[in-house]
């Protein structure tokens, strides 16, 4: 569309006469990668996605240098620099919104530091390339809250990101048709397993452990069409699926968990709780999201809405 490209050479443009540390841009079709291409920049590029399929094919072409961009900072001047390219957690209502968590995300990786300036074109689901800022870092000012977490947290940040992305896609679909429950348990798997027992055959049980990863994409659908079962699947740290269909066998009594949440979640809380785990459930009413930790919530995500550190 013409707009994207007439929005895309003005963030270029702008980012010049103000010597940016980085232009960031927020996609969420890949017109604006697009627009890109055709066009070499004096600065680093950071592109931004909250769609899995659009991160993965711009990841590819990123790494294969398709845009020409060279690399001035304080130390190296001139040389050649691969683009950038950030996975975001979700969608966020407005362009800003997406902004500000690409530039987090950002700091969280090491590629935008405090007082860098970052001219940034926004997107949403709705508008791509709708809106120019101008950002200075200031990395007092940042939420960088779940981010902490995902540090603290005692499974690859990777994997983490994996199940979240499933259980959002589910919360967000559903399946067949209709919404489902379905619950993950990430981490100290050997002892999560003690705390618990097979409701069907362990359908993951004699596969290699490729075929099992949550890393691997090709895993995804399998995943989903188990989640319509009872049970919840226990997960390494390393993201190896070791079961599905499994009933925690924890005592929930002395779990403190939102009122109307049910049993499932008050299980995945105490496994929680009991061990060094995490939990992600994703709730029948509604596809709601929540990350449990140390026995609470600590992370509520609403399919299309902005998440919440509680």
């Amino acid at each position: 569309m013409r707009h994207v490209r007439v929005i895309i050479k003005s963030a270029v443009e702008i980012a010049r006469k103000l010597e940016a540390s980085a232009l960031l841009v927020v996609t969420e079709t890949g017109e604006c990668f697009e627009e890109l291409k055709r066009i070499k920049i004096s600065l680093p590029v950071v592109l931004a996605t909250a769609s899995e399929e659009l991160f993965q094919s711009m990841l590819k072409e990123a790494t294969e240098s398709t845009i020409e961009v060279e690399f001035v900072d304080r130390e190296v001047k001139s040389r050649l620099a691969n683009v950038q390219v950030l996975k975001l957690l979700s969608r966020r209502s407005s362009p800003w919104e997406m902004v500000e968590d690409a530039i987090v995300r950002g700091v969280e990786k090491g590629i935008f530091h405090d007082r860098d300036v970052v001219v940034a074109v926004g997107s949403t689901i709705t508008a791509e390339a709708s809106s120019i800022f101008y950002y200075e870092v200031r990395e007092e000012a940042l939420d960088l809250e779940l981010y902490h977490f995902l540090r603290d947290i005692r499974v690859k940040p990777e994997v983490f990101e994996a199940v979240l992305n499933i259980a959002l896609e589910i919360g967000k679909e559903g399946r067949e048709g209709r919404m489902i429950g379905t619950a993950f348990i990430i981490g100290d798997s050997k002892e999560v397993l003690r705390y618990s027992r097979q409701l069907i055959l362990n359908p993951f049980e004699g596969h290699m452990v490729g075929e099992r990863s949550v890393l691997n994409p090709e895993i995804k659908e399998t995943i989903k069409e188990l989640a319509q079962l009872d049970g919840v699947f226990v997960i390494s740290s390393d993201g190896i699926i070791e079961s599905a269909g499994v009933y925690l066998n924890v005592d929930t009594s002395s779990v403190d968990i939102p009122r109307g949440l049910g049993s499932r979640h008050a299980a995945v809380a105490a496994t929680t709780a009991k061990t060094r785990s995490i939990g992600i459930t994703v709730s029948q009413s509604g596809g709601i999201v929540r990350v449990f930790k140390d026995g609470r919530v600590v992370l509520t995500i609403e399919p299309q809405r902005r998440f919440s550190m509680r």
